[in-house]
């Protein structure tokens, strides 16, 4: 039997993956929702050590893993991708390596978060900032819930963070899926759709969903597509794509080193909408 880990975001837990264990345990997967280190244990953590937590999980699965990486645990993803193969790997709205380019929303709490990282802090965004960020469209009926549960983002997995940590992949043995919310506050879609460059990922965009789908109306379909893509983990029927993505992002140079100056660029981006 396949075990699903679900790695969560920043500030959140485990419990942000229960309105999609359903789905999962009746598609006949285990769905093990993760708590990373640093979030409601007390204790400060670095993105090595999320990284770490995320692969010894992985390492007490005895059966295929499929790796589900929400927000920035889509880069802790990324980074164990780099260095592993598992049976299939979900990036949900993944925070890109390197230094992505934001949403407007996320520069306008940036500086609060600077000046509370620099004193060694933990970081607790306001209300406005959970309302702007993570949890821009959650219906306000269950807004007070979700930020009660929420907790502060350790300070050095933030300081790790704006350092920008890089991933090159050797090998695209795992089959990859990224889901980008196409209303996505913090991660715009061209920064997510550079991941998907990055690991020649299938890729797919809801237009109506933002950062964290988990708890949003209308995820349905994107479930059901995640779902159906663990069932079946493919590689992608490869696209050409003349607007996919910049053209010299970090994907782009990625793939320039594993095949050399004259790779085409390559692309998976739009092939829901091609298949359908």
């Amino acid at each position: 039997m396949t075990t699903v880990l679900a790695a969560h975001g920043l500030g959140l837990g485990p419990w942000v993956f229960e309105p999609w264990r359903a789905a999962f345990e009746a598609a006949g997967f285990v769905f093990s929702p993760l708590t990373l280190p640093g979030h409601g244990d007390g204790q400060d953590a670095s993105f090595a050590e999320v990284v770490a937590a995320i692969e010894r999980a992985a390492d007490n699965v005895s059966g295929p893993v499929i790796l589900c990486g929400h927000s920035f645990s889509g880069l802790a993803v990324q980074t164990i991708l780099c260095r592993r193969t598992v049976a299939a790997a979900v990036l949900v709205c993944p925070l890109p390596p390197g230094r992505p380019a934001v949403g407007s929303a996320t520069l306008a709490h940036l500086p609060r978060a600077l000046a509370t990282l620099a004193l060694g802090r933990p970081y607790t965004p306001s209300r406005r900032g959970w309302t702007d960020l993570g949890f821009s469209h959650v219906p306000p009926a269950h807004l007070a819930d979700a930020m009660a549960r929420s907790v502060p983002w350790p300070n050095r997995l933030c300081r790790d963070l704006i350092r920008a940590p890089e991933v090159l992949p050797t090998s695209l043995d795992t089959p990859v899926l990224v889901v980008i919310g196409g209303a996505d506050p913090v991660i715009p879609p061209a920064a997510a759709r550079v991941v998907a460059d990055l690991f020649e990922a299938v890729c797919w965009r809801y237009d109506d969903l933002a950062h964290t789908p988990m708890l949003e109306p209308g995820s349905d379909r994107m479930l059901a597509d995640i779902v159906a893509f663990c069932m079946e983990p493919v590689r992608p029927r490869v696209l050409e794509s003349d607007g996919y993505g910049p053209e010299e992002g970090v994907g782009h140079a990625a793939r320039k080193a594993r095949r050399g100056p004259k790779a085409r660029r390559r692309s998976a981006y739009g092939q829901k909408e091609a298949a359908r």
